[in-house]
């Protein structure tokens, strides 16, 4: 058996493992299985149910080829932490559902990592000293 993800803190997207994806994706197969039963196979809630099954399927592909990047350049890090939000979003909806983990790590993540959380509060602040449209000196 696995050691459960809900034992390690989730801060920062550089935290997330394959692991954690894969757990993440396979809960929301789950769940989205179930309901695509409930629908049936014809009309359009079905088809709808059917391209919700592939966009979490296309995320969670793409978060395993993002994770898998030694270096992440900027715009990597970002859709990290981005396709996350987008899953645990859409797993969070499935909060109501029998057998429910209330100890799972579904937890938001907001920056790749600490730098990044620093250079946004710094950004944050920069903004806020001098305004949305700083005066020329003329």
């Amino acid at each position: 058996m696995t050691t459960s993800s809900s034992e390690r803190p989730l801060t920062y997207a550089e935290d997330l493992r394959p692991e954690d994806v894969h757990a993440l994706e396979t809960f929301l197969n789950v769940q989205l299985g179930r309901v695509y039963e409930e629908v049936g196979e014809t009309g359009e809630t079905s088809f709808a149910m059917r391209s919700l099954l592939i966009l979490v399927c296309d995320s969670a592909g793409l978060l395993h080829t993002l994770l898998a990047v030694e270096q992440p350049e900027m715009w990597q890090r970002a859709a990290i932490v981005r396709e996350w939000q987008r899953l645990r979003s859409t797993a969070h909806e499935f909060n109501h559902c029998e057998g429910y983990d209330h100890d799972r790590w579904w937890n938001q993540v907001r920056h790749f990592d600490a730098a990044d959380e620093t250079a946004e509060q710094d950004r944050i602040r920069r903004f806020a000293d001098v305004g949305p449209y700083p005066e020329s000196g003329h």
